[in-house]
């Protein structure tokens, strides 16, 4: 088993390609992002078809801030 790769899209690899290159017929598939789009299974549709089981967490995104809870005050 080969270690996580962590992919930015830009100097450490895309992300499209490394699926490309990894998916095979039968594989199981574990994902963890905030970004997978339907353009994204659209261009991965072939390779996604031939999967057995694909696992995928959705985060949340690093450019949506955080509500901040403002206090309440009794008048």
């Amino acid at each position: 088993m080969q270690p996580p790769k962590i992919l930015d899209n830009k100097q450490q690899g895309k992300v499209i390609d490394e699926l490309r290159a990894g998916i095979r017929p039968g594989a199981k598939l574990a994902v963890i992002s905030a970004y997978f789009t339907i353009y994204a299974y659209e261009a991965l549709k072939k390779e996604l078809s031939q999967i057995e089981e694909m696992r995928f967490i959705f985060t949340t995104p690093s450019y949506i801030k955080q509500k901040k809870r403002l206090p309440t005050t009794m008048c």
